[in-house]
């Protein structure tokens, strides 16, 4: 037969002498003290000795195969989150203990004691209107007005940078005031900012293959034309009377010019460097960019584009990751993944030595408020 039978069950033969194989194998490493047994018993007392320490050398092994069961499953997380593009809650032990062997597990883990508190969005967050909902928003950020006394204008706009790399303003009534500007990128942009203060406005954005456009925004406030009486004696009968419009209101006229575009240049070696971020500061008159690149330098350009210095500032891996205006825009702070420190545009040099003393990779830095 294919087969034994007793009681129902079924063992096949082959599995049975498997089995007989394996239980003959194991049986001589454990007599022979594989596991740590102490020498063969001659009385119950030294076998029960045996029996508890043979037990206690399983129960530690099993322990040891839960801890890698767990580290498995905690790899394939973070594996799953990597090729999903989400980020992977992580307990503070292991998070820094992966840490300490790979830095990049802090770019796509987060501590789970900062999960977030609540997840009740109904009740903290509520939908007021959708603005620019046919485009595929990758940056965004308001541009502030120049507010006069006793005007209702809007005091803000918002600034859009669609899929396309095309540069959309919206006020925040869902008004398209400039729709898709092409700015002159052959790629992606990666970053996009805005004039620090309110006397002239312009948008700088970063190209992935370096290039730095800075445009003009020119906004004009015209005001709005009251209706004719013509106008309003003939729809006085079709339709009830409107409340009349604010006297104050204004138009808004939106434009966008080039001003200057300009590029982070090969070093001496012809080094591979990209641009990590770029800050606009004004200075009186002047106005500046700082440009933070991969190799741990900051580059001070003019407003036309030409390079006034640059200094490297870190050798951290990586190099500057974001810079910070810092007292009124008279310096700049800077922060690498175990540095950070202060900037002086005018000097292009470094105020102070920069801070470090720390092991887990910096993720991002904020200042105190009024500093």
């Amino acid at each position: 037969q294919n087969y034994l039978s007793r009681k129902g069950f079924r063992v096949h033969p082959c599995g049975a002498m498997r089995a007989l194989l394996w239980l003959g194998f194991l049986v001589p490493y454990v007599e022979a003290g594989v596991f740590g047994s102490p020498a063969p018993c001659h009385d119950e007392a030294s076998c029960k000795v045996r029996l508890d320490t043979l037990t206690s050398k399983l129960d530690e092994l099993r322990d040891e195969m839960r801890g890698k069961h767990l580290a498995l499953q905690a790899l394939e997380e973070i594996r799953g989150g990597i090729l999903s593009g989400r980020r992977v809650e992580l307990p503070s032990a292991q998070r820094q203990h992966l840490e300490r062997g790979s830095p990049m597990i802090s770019e796509v883990t987060f501590d789970a004691r900062h999960r977030p508190v609540s997840t009740n969005v109904s009740r903290h967050f509520q939908s007021q209107r959708v603005i620019a909902a046919d485009l595929e928003v990758q940056h965004h950020a308001f541009l502030h007005l120049k507010k006069s006394p006793g005007s209702k204008s809007a005091s803000a706009l918002l600034v859009l940078l669609d899929s396309q790399s095309k540069l959309s303003i919206y006020s925040l009534e869902n008004e398209p005031l400039l729709d898709r500007f092409d700015l002159g990128h052959e790629g992606k942009v990666v970053q996009l900012e805005l004039s620090p203060t309110q006397e002239n406005h312009f948008v700088v954005t970063v190209g992935e293959d370096n290039d730095v456009r800075v445009h003009n925004i020119k906004i004009i406030a015209k005001k709005q034309k009251p209706d004719s009486p013509k106008e309003q004696g003939s729809e006085k009968d079709e339709e009830p009377k409107e409340k009349p419009k604010d006297k104050d209101a204004r138009m808004l006229n939106v434009t966008a010019s080039l001003a200057s575009h300009f590029s982070l240049s090969h070093g001496e070696l012809e080094e591979t460097r990209k641009l990590n971020v770029v800050l606009p500061i004004e200075r009186g008159s002047q106005t500046f960019f700082i440009a933070g690149d991969s190799l741990g330098g900051i580059s001070v350009f003019f407003r036309n584009g030409t390079m006034r210095g640059r200094v490297r500032v870190t050798e951290d891996p990586g190099g500057v990751k974001g810079l910070i205006r810092a007292q009124g825009q008279q310096q700049v702070l800077f922060y690498s993944s175990h540095a950070f420190g202060f900037f002086s545009p005018s000097q292009v040099d470094l105020q102070y030595p920069p801070c470090t003393g720390w092991n887990s990779p910096l993720y991002d830095l904020a200042m105190e408020p009024g500093y």
